[in-house]
């Protein structure tokens, strides 16, 4: 029997651990599972001829209190090893990975996991090799004890803890059940819990890539299983050791959705962080994935960022990627409904590249003046008619009157993304004309009125530019559909500008600077339309303040026809036009 302490500030490693390392202290089952599979491991490349390997994991309600108790029947541990795993504790926290990765090394950090749920560890154990028992019994103030039971004991090793307080009320029965599923779900050693309520395998599931041969049906179950929701398809991912598969969800999802995933090193739970092993674009996915010979970081709830991490990425990457090149030359049926229920979210995958551009853009969806349209369609279209996008909303909103009736197609370009991939479109498809819709593009849909029409009309026009002089605004008469519709305001570039700068905006920050000859920009301009039968009538009108007060009622009904936002001199004006036109009705322009 001896006494001996350890060399290490016990206490504030184990704050270290809780605070700064572990996510959670449920790890410390992980902990244990993995020292029971590595004993395991370890005692059939010692002995070939060894029986089948199992953890048993006990729990029994005792006073205050519950006991836990993890056995394997591994190659457990000779006396002196019990010192090691216990001296290289304080060498863990340097960057050692020989000691660290081996069996005792990975042994002591995971024992030392235990002082997060328990104040005293008790561990028996019994080495293959020396056939002889020992028991250790460690406290959290740094002190343990080492003993020599008289009774026999098989080889292996047996940790017991005593969980008590917050500790017991968390970890119930039910919950350790649910842990070590989710830890020990790929292991291939079989974990038996054996409760108060329940006695059972916590990991007998069925893994499709393990079997010779898996029906999809069986595949497809799997996913649901795991992570309990249907999928739209499934992509097996294979590469230099990696196992899995991405299942393709029914539910729309975008980039900055949390997607969860089940990622394992060696069989081992690890995370349900995708990030820095999933390729960010392929966010409508979920992947059940192990992994063979990634770095695990010092905490095991990720992986170190080296060329192994990257390879592996790349490797899934390709596995996703391959497929949907796949589904493009042997079921476009099935490509085609999938960018359906992830219209918006391949729309953000498809700026990535422009192998992802290609594969997916003739079956993304946008608004059009005809309709909903795919981007084969718009392709085809461009072949034969003029074809242009808004960027914004409004002016898809306020240009569809236009173009009713024409041959001319408006794609509405205002939704997220939309613009970016149409501004992309002849990058990648060569001798396709897609342009923005701008002040220039007016000239494909407005057309000249009659010869004539203008003269007719030209002092009602003098008078109704004196009435928008105000709102720096023209006016001039054209052709355009429908007729029903009397005029068209066309917002400057100027004004554009002059919204999202006031006078007092950067006071003083351009002085100074030469800018050179200033470019003339284009004014506001109000179309009257020649089609229509009010507007034709205008000609009749001799009355200088009446013309004024008609066309600034018709200026407003424009920019609320276009959507725009009247500002408080609009407003004002549309209430003093309108109020002199009823003076004029009531008192014949007296």
């Amino acid at each position: 029997m001896g006494n001996y302490n350890f060399k290490v500030d016990l206490k504030g490693i184990i704050r270290l651990l809780s605070d700064n390392l572990y996510s959670s202290d449920k790890v410390f089952l992980r902990e244990l599972l993995q020292n029971g599979v590595d004993a395991i491991d370890a005692r059939k490349r010692a002995d070939l001829s060894c029986q089948e390997g199992r953890i048993t994991v006990t729990y029994r309600r005792k006073a205050k209190g519950a006991e836990l108790i993890f056995a394997d029947n591994g190659i457990g541990l000779t006396k002196e090893e019990i010192h090691s795993f216990l001296s290289v504790i304080g060498q863990s926290s340097k960057r050692d990975d020989t000691v660290r990765n081996s069996f005792i090394g990975q042994f002591g950090i995971g024992l030392l996991s235990c002082f997060l749920v328990a104040n005293e560890i008790k561990v028996i154990t019994c080495s293959v090799t020396e056939q002889k028992p020992y028991q250790w019994v460690g406290k959290s103030d740094g002190s343990y004890v080492i003993t020599e039971p008289k009774k026999t004991v098989e080889p292996g090793t047996q940790v017991y803890l005593k969980l008590t307080g917050s500790k017991y009320e968390f970890f119930t029965e039910q919950e350790i059940i649910n842990d070590l599923s989710e830890y020990g779900f790929l292991l291939k050693t079989p974990v038996y819990f054996d409760g108060e309520n329940q006695k059972r395998i916590v990991n007998s599931n069925f893994i499709p890539w393990r079997q010779s041969f898996s029906m999809a049906d069986d595949i497809m179950g799997f996913g649901e299983q795991v992570f309990e929701e249907t999928f739209f398809d499934v992509i097996p991912l294979i590469g230099d050791a990696i196992k899995g598969y991405a299942y393709i969800s029914t539910r729309q999802t975008s980039v900055n959705t949390t997607i969860r995933h089940k990622i394992f090193l060696k069989n081992m739970y690890v995370t349900d962080d995708g990030r820095d092993l999933i390729p960010k674009w392929a966010f409508f996915t979920r992947c059940i994935v192990n992994m063979e010979n990634l770095t695990p970081t010092a905490s095991r709830e990720g992986f170190t960022k080296d060329s192994k991490l990257m390879k592996a990425k790349g490797e899934i990457e390709k596995c996703i990627f391959d497929y949907f090149v796949s589904l493009s030359q042997y079921d476009v049926r099935k490509l085609k409904q999938l960018t359906q229920i992830h219209n918006v979210a391949i729309k953000s995958l498809v700026m990535e590249n422009e192998q992802i551009f290609k594969l997916f853009f003739p079956f993304l969806t946008f608004p059009t003046n005809q309709g909903s349209m795919t981007g084969f369609q718009i392709v085809n279209a461009s072949k034969k008619i003029p074809v242009n996008y808004c960027v914004e909303i409004d002016d898809f909103r306020r240009l569809c009157p236009l173009v009713e009736g024409t041959e001319s197609l408006l794609v509405n370009g205002g939704y997220i993304y939309d613009a970016s991939i149409l501004q992309k479109l002849p990058k990648y498809y060569k001798n396709v004309r897609i342009e923005v819709f701008d002040n220039s593009s007016y000239e494909n849909i407005l057309a000249d009125p009659p010869e004539g029409f203008a003269r007719g009309l030209e002092f009602f026009r003098r008078c109704a530019e004196q009435g928008l002089v105000a709102f720096h605004c023209g006016v001039s008469f054209k052709r355009f559909s429908p007729a029903s519709l009397q005029a068209l305001f066309v917002q400057g570039e100027d004004s554009l500008f002059a919204e999202t700068m006031d006078d007092n905006s950067f006071s003083g920050f351009f002085e100074g600077f030469d800018f050179g000859e200033e470019e003339e920009k284009g004014g506001n301009m109000l179309y009257l339309n020649s089609e229509n039968s009010f507007v034709q009538s205008l000609g009749q009108v001799q009355d200088e303040e009446l013309a004024r007060s008609l066309i600034q009622v018709i200026y407003i009904q424009s920019l609320l026809a276009g959507h725009y936002t009247l500002g408080g001199a609009e407003l004002e004006l549309m209430n003093r036009s309108l109020q002199q036109l009823m003076e004029y009705a009531l008192y014949g322009g007296r």
